[in-house]
């Protein structure tokens, strides 16, 4: 777990780039940090493996407080991931994802295994990509020798700061796909900072939006979406809207607002599947479809007027 207790921080112009930040990361969680350029992010995730040291306020890995080890020692203990990559250009690629494990003492044998089977899981043949140097990599490639790197040494924890920022639009969702996709991400706590509101409602469990260093809301893609805080998270999100309550939404979510008649014709969907997902399905598929398991019909019109109905709930009740 990791927890930010009353952290504030400020520069030299006075004014606090961090202001009382208090949040909890479970373990195995993905709490994405979102919010404008200047709203305080980075700045966490800088504090939280003391590239920034706090003016005041504490920070925790378990129960242990960051003060009471070596920025070295805790670096070793936590991959990160910058927009920029930071590989070392003069390494190849090999030998820039061997830099952790070899300063934690690695025999080679085992760091050149490391290092060839996470270059496999994130597609990058070692026997094309291992001894090429950074320049010679697509953007795309570069990105991924340096989540390669930060995973090499399997540290539980994986700050990420704007991972994908420099990329073009296809290649950011491609890789953000390859992401999510990565079973070697499934136990770790991963903080992401960005300010893409689509990437952080596809790939955090929570999302804090913060703005001006403080938090504005946290919680989960539904709760900011159809309960939110104040007046700047209904605003952060509205330019959006629809499309992430269509991606965040799953059937399971509108299910008691559907109507029942009409019988089981048409595909068996999961009750997992997202409305976004559904409604692509249903296009041009005049059957239908029904929730698996379930005996309803299922139509373009019916979820439409489902959803209309679960988000009266929630203003009325605060809850579906």
């Amino acid at each position: 777990m990791i927890k930010v207790s009353h952290v504030s921080k400020s520069f030299s112009h006075g004014k606090n780039a961090v202001n009382d930040l208090s949040f909890e990361v479970q373990p195995g969680e993905t709490l994405v940090l979102l919010g404008t350029s200047g709203c305080g992010k980075t700045t966490t995730l800088r504090m939280i493996n003391r590239l920034l040291i706090p003016d005041t306020g504490d920070i925790f890995i378990g129960d242990k407080n960051i003060n009471t080890e070596t920025p070295e020692t805790l670096r070793r203990s936590m991959g990160y991931v910058l927009q920029n990559t930071g590989l070392f250009p003069h390494y190849t690629v090999l030998e820039n994802i061997a830099v952790v494990p070899q300063l934690l003492g690695w025999d080679k044998t085992r760091i050149h295994s490391r290092a060839l089977a996470i270059l496999e899981k994130l597609r990058l043949p070692p026997a094309t990509y291992g001894d090429v140097y950074p320049q010679q990599l697509s953007g795309g490639q570069q990105q991924r020798v340096g989540l390669a790197r930060a995973l090499a040494a399997d540290p539980p924890i994986l700050l990420m700061d704007e991972p994908f920022g420099a990329l073009d639009p296809l290649t950011r969702i491609s890789v953000r796909k390859e992401f999510k996709l990565l079973d070697e991400l499934n136990s770790k706590t991963i903080i992401l900072v960005t300010h893409d509101v689509e990437e952080a409602f596809e790939l955090g469990n929570r999302i804090c939006i913060m703005n001006e260093g403080r938090i504005q809301q946290l919680g989960s893609a539904t709760e900011l979406l159809f309960n939110p805080a104040n007046d700047f998270v209904r605003h952060f999100l509205d330019k959006q809207r629809l499309e992430l309550e269509l991606k965040s939404l799953r059937l399971r979510d509108i299910w008691p607002y559907l109507d029942s008649a009409g019988g089981s014709t048409g595909t068996a969907l999961p009750p997992d599947t997202s409305c976004w997902d559904t409604l692509e399905h249903l296009t041009g598929n005049k059957a239908g479809s029904i929730l698996d398991g379930q005996n309803k019909h299922l139509d373009g019109n019916i979820l439409i007027t489902a959803i209309n109905a679960y988000k009266k709930t929630v203003s009325q009740y605060g809850h579906a």
